[in-house]
């Protein structure tokens, strides 16, 4: 099993479970210093200082990341960008963490900022709900892309 970040569409637990079967979300985590952006009407993260980006964190198998690939255009429209990611348990009372790797898939530069479908923004907006998670983020993205390229 290997970690992925899932910031956008891949949130939405149904599109994740036609997708990827295997998947199993492990929790949720704020990736800092990042924001989300609209480019090509679909989103990506990019570096921000003092910025967050709320991500689901999905365990998934070879054959999950393989259908990942597919459907982000692996390598050509999105490449992958490894992030160390802390995991927390409880075990005999005491509190223990270990840093794994994960991945989260970001666009390829040169891509114009382009508002969203309505179709796309309501996928995301669902899998911001089935995690329980802050959409202002999103939303702040969203109104960024109204104004074009930046």
């Amino acid at each position: 099993m290997r970690y992925y970040l899932a910031y956008g569409s891949n949130l939405n637990r149904g599109q994740m479970r036609h997708r990827c079967p295997d998947a199993y979300p492990v929790g949720t985590c704020n990736l800092r210093n990042h924001k989300l952006v609209f480019r090509r009407g679909v989103l990506t993260i990019e570096p921000e200082p003092g910025e967050s980006v709320p991500v689901a964190v999905w365990a998934i198998s070879r054959d999950d990341e393989k259908s990942l690939d597919r459907y982000e255009g692996f390598p050509y429209l999105y490449f992958k960008q490894g992030f160390p990611l802390v995991l927390s348990g409880k075990s005999d009372g005491k509190v223990t963490e270990v840093i794994v790797d994960s991945m989260a898939y970001i666009m390829t530069n040169g891509f114009p900022v382009q508002e969203p479908s309505a179709g796309y923004l309501n996928t995301c907006l669902q899998g911001y709900r089935d995690f329980h998670l802050d959409p202002a983020p999103l939303m702040k993205a969203y109104e960024e892309s109204k104004g074009g390229d930046a």
